[in-house]
């Protein structure tokens, strides 16, 4: 009998343990303004031919503080060499090393060339700009703070941060380079990539000075004027579960903000290795984004997310790529 009453309350405890699970989730998925994407609509997706869709790895903050923390990246690429076909390039969101030398940078170039990924775009984050200023990254890997590119009728924008120190700074002249593509590109899809977030977009922790873009009120007021239809980045490192790492603000014009969290694990762990596959569709106003967590080898369903574009992706149209 005594065996009896402790199955029947471990199973009690179980239920009552998967019941308060559920509700955390559920609020998690409130809380973090998140459209819901059904595994039919995501098999949909992934299931259409290569020239029908444009899937984008998004990622950031690699940054290996020592020779064993670098096994993150090489295994991040061979997750996406084995798992994960069809993508059409790479963002890389800054802070691509933890401290600027030719032998850090080599390191990531030639774990780069193992990816069947041939086109990688990426920014310099604060870790790009020690101790040189950014000097090793624009030498060996973009020589443009800040560039723009286009496939199909999507507009990428991507700026890097411009001075030493914690918060991404973005220069006048910058800036103003970034609002003229804006307010004449309205045509486009537009997305922009930062190394840290816009202060006001949700994304945790970028109401703290230090991790968030420094004046963001200023790219925040072309937003209430002018779409920009997803913003992504990185440097804060948290992981895809946290509430309001993805999510649309309707105060800054629906703008879908992505936290593509960092390649490095930590915590001991509890942070996985984590990036985002993002993919438009041709003829579809409907973006996916994807939480692909690299040291598990899967991505994590639950956090599946859907949202509405300002227009159709058209992939073939003239002047994109």
């Amino acid at each position: 009998m005594k065996g009896i009453l402790t199955t029947a309350c471990c199973i009690s405890l179980c239920s009552y343990m998967k019941k308060r699970v559920f509700l955390f989730l559920c609020l998690l998925l409130f809380f973090s303004g998140c459209s819901y994407v059904s595994s039919r609509e995501v098999a949909g997706v992934t299931g259409l031919p290569s020239d029908r869709t444009l899937t984008i790895w998004a990622l950031s903050d690699i940054q290996p503080k020592n020779v064993s923390q670098r096994s993150h990246f090489v295994k991040a690429i061979s997750d996406v060499n084995a798992n994960v076909r069809n993508v059409d390039f790479a963002i890389v969101a800054g802070d691509l090393v933890q401290k600027t030398t030719r032998e850090s940078y080599g390191w990531y170039l030639d774990t780069r060339a193992g990816s069947y990924i041939k086109e990688w775009y990426e920014i310099a984050g604060n870790h790009d700009l020690k101790p040189d200023g950014g000097t090793l990254f624009r030498e060996l890997i973009n020589g443009d703070g800040h560039y723009s590119f286009t496939k199909g009728n999507v507009l990428f924008i991507l700026m890097s941060d411009e001075q030493k120190g914690s918060p991404t700074e973005i220069g006048t002249d910058t800036f103003n380079w970034w609002k003229s593509l804006v307010e004449g590109n309205q045509d486009k899809i537009i997305v922009v990539v930062t190394h840290a977030p816009l202060e006001g977009s949700g994304i945790p922790f970028s109401n703290m000075r230090r991790r968030r873009i420094t004046g963001s009120k200023r790219f925040r007021e072309v937003l209430k004027r002018y779409k920009v239809d997803v913003w992504i980045s990185g440097h804060n490192h948290v992981p895809h579960w946290f509430a309001g790492d993805v999510g649309a603000v309707d105060g800054l014009g629906g703008t879908v903000f992505v936290n593509v969290s960092a390649i490095r694990k930590e915590a001991l762990g509890l942070k996985p290795s984590e990036s985002r596959f993002i993919t438009f569709v041709c003829g579809s106003d409907r973006v996916l984004i994807r939480s692909r967590n690299h040291t598990r080898g899967k991505y994590t369903a639950w956090l599946d997310r859907g949202y509405k574009l300002s227009k159709p992706f058209r992939c073939g149209v003239a002047g994109g790529e």
